[in-house]
């Protein structure tokens, strides 16, 4: 039988980190970031100002933004100008924070904890990722469904 693997054992230390009060220019950098990175994260870690863990914004916390910009330039579907009206909003938003549009994925594991605690909350709140955080409440690392599929995987298809 194998050890008990923790999430030091398991987790990507290589993650994004966002302060909470940054905007969402900044956020969109960052992201942009991740995504060239293969295989990316599917988010990025949010930290308050002295660096302790605040939460996760995730690519769909993001895109849903967007949506929502796009909403509110376009009444109808098809109009010819929606596009400078959706430049405009996204504009107005530039100030917005990050904190405002996380999700309030606020959920974090122990690095010494067992991976399968990582794994009951990964698959049970249906998250992304997971941020891995030490004593003091800072992110260590993050782990993600696809830590989560290899290691289950590899045990259910020897």
């Amino acid at each position: 039988m194998e050890p008990e693997k923790t999430n030091k054992d398991v987790m990507s230390s290589d993650f994004f980190a966002i302060k909470a009060d940054a905007n969402l220019k900044e956020a969109f950098e960052g992201i942009k970031k991740m995504l060239e990175k293969s295989p990316h994260s599917p988010g990025l870690i949010v930290t308050e100002n002295e660096g302790k863990y605040a939460g996760v914004l995730t690519l769909a916390d993001f895109m849903n933004e967007l949506r929502l910009l796009y909403r509110d330039a376009c009444d109808k579907a098809g109009e010819k100008e929606w596009m400078a009206r959706f430049f405009t909003e996204c504009d107005l938003i530039g100030i917005r924070k990050v904190y405002e549009i996380t999700s309030g994925k606020r959920l974090s594991i122990k690095s010494g904890d067992s991976f399968e605690k990582a794994c009951e909350l990964i698959l049970r709140k249906k998250l992304d990722l997971l941020a891995v955080v030490d004593e003091k409440s800072m992110p260590v690392g993050i782990i993600t469904r696809r830590h989560v599929l290899t290691e289950i995987g590899s045990r259910m298809f020897k």
